[in-house]
């Protein structure tokens, strides 16, 4: 089954990696994604987004090859994972904070799929801000809500989205970072 596999591969790459505050092994981050996944989206290709959920962060931040994904997942995950990796040079030049909220908002940038798995990704992130520095946490919060304005401004959102957009804003307002 696809996600076995991905979730195989997702551990043995991410398997020297671990997560800022807890030290957690950072596979946990990419399992906890896969689930908020499975539990909030119907499809019929929810294998594949399961499977790119796990694999989300490879092109980012292991020495995964586009061509390496393309060979053991195929055309969908990769395109969606693909869709997910951050353009360091692009982010940089514009900053963070705008280059996600610009690069979401733009169905053409990342799609329907490729927008759930992101959500997914950054509830699982509000998730462990409690963990962390207050200062980061500020940061990220400040950031979050700014990409999710930008979000319900610019893009027309699905039911799914709506709920983990709903579900990051509470993870948000219980944080011991909000002023």
């Amino acid at each position: 089954m696809i996600t076995k596999l991905a979730e195989n591969f997702a551990r043995e790459k991410h398997n020297e990696q671990f997560r800022k505050f807890e030290g957690e092994p950072y596979f946990n981050h990419v399992k906890k994604v896969a689930k908020i996944i499975k539990e909030n989206k119907k499809s019929s290709h929810l294998n594949e987004l399961i499977a790119a959920g796990l694999l989300h962060d490879t092109l980012e931040n292991t020495n995964t090859s586009e061509k390496e994904l393309m060979e053991n997942f195929g055309e969908l995950i990769t395109s969606l994972v693909k869709e997910l990796t951050t353009d360091k040079n692009e982010s940089e030049s514009v900053g963070k904070k705008e280059y996600l909220a610009k690069k979401l908002s733009d169905p053409e940038k990342v799609s329907s799929w490729g927008l759930v798995i992101k959500l997914a990704d950054r509830l699982d992130n509000v998730s462990d801000l409690n963990n962390g520095a207050k200062e980061f946490s500020d940061k990220y919060i400040d950031e979050t809500r700014h990409i999710l304005k930008t979000l319900e401004e610019r893009r027309k959102l699905t039911e799914t989205q709506k709920k983990l957009i709903g579900k990051i804003k509470e993870k948000i307002d219980n944080s011991k970072s909000v002023d």
